[in-house]
Parts: C-alpha cells; structure tokens; sequence
C-alpha cells in the first residue's frame, strides 16, 4: 500500500528517517575525510597523541550505534513501502564495514578505508530507499 506511511498530499513523512538515517551515518564519513586535514595540520598540534587527533575508539562506537536504530527504521518502512531489499542489504554490509573500522581503530589507513567505504554504502543505500519509496508517492 503505497499511500501508507504518507502525512499529506507530498508524502514527505515517509522520507525524514531517510534523510536524518544518512546524515546520522555520514558523521563516521565525515570524520574520517577531515582526518587528513588533521593530519595536514599535524606541525601545530605538535604534542598531542595520535588518539587525540583521531578521537576516542568509543566515538566510532557512539556514532554507529546512533545511526543504527534509525537506518533500521527508515530500511523497514522503505521495505515495508517498496517491497525490494537491495537498500537495506547494502546499509547491512555498510554498517559491517564501518564495525570493522572501529574494531581497526589505530591501524589508521585500514580504519579510514573501512569506515569510509562502510558511510558511502550506507548513504547509497538511503538515498536509493528515498528514490524508490518516492517513485512510489
């Protein structure tokens, strides 16, 4: 049933834990592409540690696990709407990956790959849930 999940005429409520899933998810994303920038600016911060500058491994934790319930949520909804589980596949692998890259935490390449490539999945994976749960509204 198509129409379920809408507030009004747009349809719009059905989208929001789309949009606010993936922005939550792209904080780990963010995180790690500033890291470089940090790192770039390494001279200045000349006596800090390297935990200082990539942020305690609970962050990674803290950030996963905020994202999470929502994902779940806006997935379900999108799969309940559309019917097609590619999107919440391609988060579960995303999220997977971004685990991965806390479990990496201090083997930094690995970690920034790991949680990158898991945040760009995750974030493919909402915005393919909001397109095709708009084809249908």
């Amino acid at each position: 049933m198509p129409g379920k999940h809408r507030i009004g005429e747009d349809g719009t409520r059905g989208l929001i834990p789309d949009g606010l899933a993936a922005a939550l998810s792209s904080l780990c994303l963010l995180h790690c592409l500033l890291m470089p920038l940090g790192v770039g600016l390494l001279p200045l911060f000349a006596g800090l540690s390297a935990d200082a500058l990539e942020g305690p491994e609970w962050l990674h934790w803290a950030l996963l696990l905020m994202a999470l319930p929502f994902s779940i949520h806006a997935l379900w909804k999108g799969l309940e709407n559309h019917g097609r589980p590619a999107p919440a596949r391609m988060a579960a692998l995303g999220f997977t990956l971004m685990a991965a890259g806390a479990l990496a935490h201090g083997h930094h390449l690995l970690e920034q790959l790991l949680t990158v490539g898991g945040g760009l999945m995750i974030a493919w994976a909402h915005w393919r849930n909001w397109k095709l749960r708009a084809a249908l509204s």
